[in-house]
């Protein structure tokens, strides 16, 4: 989130997180003044400083399968509400403009009342209210949709979202060397492809030119099997922790087909954030919190387009 809204020369005086992955990664990048880690629920709104801007991206797990779609019934995800209630403490010193970020079960959790709730509470603070979808592949060729809502005290007027480019392709940032598996390895990757996939993949190896393509691993029945995409893009990046998170190459064309894991260069890449520091962390680590990230030029057009036209009211 901050390195975009400093793209348009937004500043940023108060970062919290509770993960110490994270924390890491953000005092390497922007340093330790700003930040405050701990739980958003010990916060209150004296502890937060005068800003016109504030930002969440609350957990997602429970607006997912991950989570049960629990929605704010679970623990993580009903921390919005604790960010609601900070605004609530700040009073007269509340930022004039906010913006909630999650994914695109936000909209549709139990029935549509969560977000119900979440969009009555901010207008119950005095924002008038509205909202945008943003997908990735607009910027970078990974197939990320997230809502994004926008809360003002005065008028909002949102604009069109930008619109995916055909252009966009995962073998442009895709690294041409890698750890690409053996054969024992692909055989069992085929093998656990449906009589649909075989054939997608098997036209893919027939092209002319290789293609790189996104391929993510999924459970099904106790069993892992893996889908490859029906374009050359990634799929959703998501958090590294087993099943469907970990996500794969595919490079197949000219009769061959090879596969190995996407890497940390990879996930920058797609997330817009190839120029910031992981050193600090292990790579596995720092695919996590890519996974778990904003994806920065979406937050930069987001930042221009919509933030901006509002804070300059």
């Amino acid at each position: 989130m901050r390195a975009g809204l400093e793209q348009v020369g937004i500043k940023t005086v108060f970062a919290n997180d509770i993960d110490d992955t994270k924390a890491k990664l953000y005092t390497d990048n922007w340093g330790r003044e700003e930040l405050h880690v701990g739980d958003i629920r010990a916060l209150t709104g004296d502890d937060i400083p005068d800003a016109e801007l504030v930002t969440a991206s609350f957990p997602c797990t429970d607006m997912s399968l991950a989570g049960h779609y629990k929605g704010l019934n679970g623990a993580q995800s009903s921390l919005v509400l604790d960010f609601m209630r900070i605004l609530d403490e700040m009073g007269d010193r509340a930022p004039r403009t906010l913006m909630i970020e999650n994914v695109m079960g936000f909209l549709t959790a139990n029935n549509g009342k969560d977000w119900e709730t979440v969009v009555d509470g901010i207008r119950q603070l005095g924002y008038r209210s509205d909202h945008i979808v943003v997908n990735a592949n607009a910027f970078v060729p990974q197939s990320r949709a997230r809502v994004f809502l926008f809360g003002h005290k005065g008028p909002i007027e949102l604009p069109e979202p930008p619109k995916a480019r055909t252009d966009l392709r995962l073998g442009r940032i895709a690294e041409k060397e890698g750890d690409w598996w053996p054969p024992e390895r692909l055989r069992g990757f085929l093998e656990t492809l449906s009589p649909v996939q075989s054939k997608r993949l098997s036209r893919y190896q027939k092209r002319f030119w290789p293609g790189y393509y996104g391929a993510f691993r999924r459970t099904r029945h106790g069993k892992a099997v893996w889908e490859v995409r029906a374009d050359e893009i990634a799929g959703t990046l998501r958090t590294t922790r087993g099943g469907s998170a970990r996500q794969a190459i595919v490079r197949a064309g000219r009769g061959d087909i090879a596969v190995r894991w996407m890497n940390l260069t990879e996930y920058a890449r797609l997330q817009g954030a190839e120029q910031m520091r992981y050193d600090s962390v292990t790579p596995s680590q720092a695919m996590f919190a890519l996974g778990d990230a904003v994806c920065v030029p979406v937050i930069e057009w987001l930042a221009k387009h919509c933030l901006l036209p509002l804070l300059r009211q």
